[in-house]
């Protein structure tokens, strides 16, 4: 297969600074600590989920439409800048420390010891949510020993001034007393190490920095090290590796790169007709020179801009590309004609795509913006790629979270249309709330369940579009390639693997993921939220060759949906609230259910939908995490 259609789609989501999770580090607990804590865990979780049923409401003005009923609740709604000094977010520092001395307490800490091993840990708040009801949801970053440490972030949930539960992956004892670190590894032996694990050529000199790696509840000091460059398949490749900082061991990775592989085909074309797209009139001097006219400017939605680069060519290997050019312009607000080649007419897909994402967060998720800061994003169009200055096309699209801009290939002849489908371009700014909210990595099970949660809101765009000349469905880019075959399949995972067999999974494994590719894992993630949005459903398309049974993993029958809208806010919320950026399926699994009982609380849902979403994991074989006393499919 040529380069030209091996680097296809490709959706890039760059480094996001200062928005490394972090969580406590100590020392290690003894089995019988172990047990006396999760005992007494359990049954403070479940006492605390009991008080917290009890004391909900019905929101006033909540729907399932829009379950979060106030601005005081949008996820990103408090510039980062005045976080410190919410007052959800002080009083949830304040019941952090005192749940972490209570902790110092029970593991025999105290006077001295106690307070270097309090001192030691510090908490950066990353966003807060105050809901109608009172409830306060503050997602945090922890420090220990003034070190970042990866992926034990955490969310406190407290109401009329109580802690009821902390969302985490990573649940450690006091220890240490706040010492130091003191790595054996120096930083080179930590790159060179690392470098055993790259499988590529390096296109700059990696980088190193020293944090705390929290995996499976065992935290070592360790080096993030990070690389730049090309994979053996000559894909652009920006990993964060991380070795343990005594002995080089691999501990993790996190590649910051999304890509998603299209094939080369034939045949098909696309319109989406004449769509509603919002313009800025402006005078000559706005314009920069033009004229007076309008802009492809849309200051309904934060004022986001489409740009016409004019066919700038984007390097895999260098980079570049200019994206310097204005807003598009037009004299008479005409905008585009019925030819696919006009580049006017692929901006405004482009335009309509972000304009209908932004609707979609905002109706359903009360969220202004990917970032919920009611900023909107740049689209460029008209873009083409190139391998070392070759042309390779314009089947690639990516999005760009540093720069907080789409940018948009232009296709290729006889093979693909201008990748501005509306659910490409919903998936791929759900890339950046995921990164605004959990910040799931992008390897095992939180790759999977972080690509699962673009797959399903760029579906729900779809949705919520609900366009005649593109009825909604659950295939993934299926109008990117001319002949319709799409990327990935929802309600049958597995129906994309290719002629080598590599494709995505049906079916939970026993032993988790690891280094799979996240479009594949993210099968378990799409194939779970279909069963609970549509049930045991076979669509239209595949009637004659799936039966019911082929939709599930466990042989189960008759499992209902609860519809795509329901299925839609128990995922945001659960990304939004409950999931940190380690999570794993079992985790998400009680994340979900935790979010649809909040929705059952406040009168939303009937109490029967905890165990449709039960059943619909079971179905793709995710069971709860040991120890979990969650609601199950089947008592």
């Amino acid at each position: 297969m040529s380069i030209k259609h091996k680097v296809l789609t490709a959706s890039i989501l760059l480094a996001i600074t200062g928005t490394t999770a972090t969580a406590l580090i100590t020392a290690q607990r003894n089995a019988g600590a172990d047990a006396g804590n999760a005992t007494r865990s359990a049954g403070a979780q479940a006492a605390n989920a009991a008080a917290q049923r009890n004391a909900h409401a019905p929101a006033a003005h909540a729907t399932l439409q829009q379950p979060f009923a106030d601005a005081s609740a949008r996820s990103g709604a408090t510039p980062q800048a005045q976080l410190d000094n919410h007052p959800a977010v002080q009083r949830a520092r304040e019941l952090l420390q005192a749940d972490k001395a209570r902790s110092a307490a029970a593991h025999g800490l105290s006077g001295a010891d106690a307070g270097a091993a309090l001192a030691a840990e510090s908490y950066r708040p990353r966003d807060v949510i105050v809901e109608a009801d009172g409830s306060e949801h503050v997602r945090f970053q922890r420090d220990y020993q003034g070190l970042p440490v990866i992926g034990g972030d955490l969310v406190t949930h407290a109401r009329n001034g109580l802690l009821t539960s902390i969302s985490k992956t990573l649940d450690l004892a006091l220890g240490n007393n706040g010492a130091a670190p003191n790595a054996r590894l120096s930083s080179a032996q930590a790159i060179a190490d690392a470098g055993v694990h790259f499988a590529g050529r390096f296109l700059e000199q990696p980088k190193s920095r020293m944090v705390y790696f929290a995996k499976d509840n065992q935290p070592r000091l360790a080096y993030e090290v990070t690389f730049r460059g090309l994979n053996q398949a000559q894909r652009p490749v920006h990993d964060l590796i991380y070795v343990d900082a005594d002995n080089g061991g691999l501990l993790g990775r996190d590649s910051r790169i999304y890509s998603a592989e299209s094939t080369e085909t034939s045949g098909y074309t696309i319109t989406r007709g004449k769509v509603n797209i919002t313009t800025a009139k402006v005078g000559a001097e706005e314009s920069g020179g033009r004229g007076p006219g309008y802009l492809l400017r849309d200051d309904k939605r934060g004022g986001g801009t489409t740009h016409d680069t004019g066919g700038t060519v984007v390097d895999l290997i260098f980079g570049g590309g200019d994206f310097s050019a204005p807003a598009m312009f037009d004299a008479d607000n005409v905008w585009g004609d019925e030819q696919m080649s006009n580049v006017a007419r692929t901006g405004v897909e482009a335009h309509y795509g972000v304009a209908r994402t932004w609707d979609y967060y905002k109706k359903f998720y009360d969220r202004l913006g990917i970032f919920g800061d009611g900023v909107g994003v740049q689209s460029f169009v008209n873009v083409t790629f190139s391998y070392f200055f070759f042309d390779i096309g314009g089947t690639n699209a990516f999005w760009d979270g540093e720069a907080k801009r789409m940018v948009y290939g232009n296709g290729d002849y006889g093979v693909s249309n201008p990748v501005v489908a509306i659910d490409v371009a919903g998936h791929e700014m759900s890339h950046g709330v995921t990164q605004a909210t959990s910040g799931l990595l992008y390897s095992g099970d939180a790759g999977g369940l972080n690509e699962a949660t673009s797959d399903i809101h760029g579906t729900l765009v779809e949705f919520f579009d609900n366009s005649p000349k593109d009825p909604p469905d659950y295939l993934i880019g299926e109008n990117v390639n001319l002949d319709g075959t799409p990327l990935r399949y929802m309600f049958k995972p597995s129906l994309d693997k290719d002629a080598d067999g590599n494709g995505s999974f049906d079916c939970y494994p026993a032993a988790g993921f690891a280094d799979e590719d996240p479009h594949y894992t993210s099968g378990i993630g799409n194939h779970f939220f279909y069963l609970l949005a549509e049930g045991q459903k076979v669509p239209k398309s595949h009637r004659k060759s799936l039966l019911p049974s082929d939709l599930v993993c466990n042989g189960a029958t008759g499992l209902k949906g609860l519809t795509p809208v329901v299925a839609g806010q128990i995922w945001y919320r659960a990304n939004t609230l409950y999931l940190t950026s380690q999570a794993s399926y079992p985790d998400a699994r009680v994340a979900t259910q935790t979010a649809a009982q909040d929705l059952v609380d406040r009168g939303l849902l009937k109490a029967s939908a905890v165990k449709t979403v039960a059943c619909a994991w079971e179905a793709v074989n995710v069971g709860l995490p040991e120890g979990s006393d969650a609601a199950r499919c089947k008592k």
